[in-house]
């Protein structure tokens, strides 16, 4: 299956893991700076062949937390802000 991230812009994580047929539990959790998360990265499976995929969530103030801990249920639920360039440098 191709997977088309052209069209990502504003489905939730919960989507994009599922049209990459991707657990929740592969998914690393970027917060930079440190309590903000702002970026997840993941392996696409659906993909072909597949492939690293990095996206930037909408900004929600819900993901900030000094504890660094956000729930499944809320990051599930965010949007996709943009599909990353799996090269681009992380901060």
């Amino acid at each position: 299956m191709d997977v088309n991230f052209e069209h990502w812009n504003g489905i939730t994580v919960a989507q994009a893991l599922a049209r990459c047929r991707t657990p929740y539990e592969e998914v690393e959790l970027i917060d930079e700076p440190p309590g903000r998360l702002l970026i997840l990265a993941f392996t696409c499976h659906g993909a072909n062949p597949p492939a690293p995929v990095r996206v930037s969530l909408q900004p929600d103030p819900r993901l900030f937390s000094q504890a660094r801990d956000w729930s499944r249920d809320l990051v599930e639920a965010q949007k996709v802000e943009a599909v990353l360039p799996a090269s681009q440098e992380l901060p």
